[in-house]
């Protein structure tokens, strides 16, 4: 969980810096900014946490067998 929090962090700088990083940064301040919340959406993805339940997911053989080996998508 702390992992998802400073990934957390780390994309509200990021986008904290695109709206607002002109008077910090100058002129060019889009590239840093974008590296900033690309590396927090890295650390939201590394960090493990899920966001959905699982449980009501079905199995493959499951879904193969209910339908009849006949694919429905």
């Amino acid at each position: 969980m702390a992992i998802l929090a400073l990934g957390l962090a780390v994309c509200l700088t990021g986008a904290a810096l695109m709206a607002f990083g002109e008077g910090l940064l100058g002129e060019n301040h889009t590239g840093i900014a974008t590296i900033v919340g690309i590396v927090g959406i890295g650390l939201i993805g590394t960090s493990g946490v899920t966001f959905a339940s699982t449980s009501s997911k079905r199995s493959f053989k499951e879904t193969k067998s209910s339908t009849g080996g006949v694919s429905s998508g």
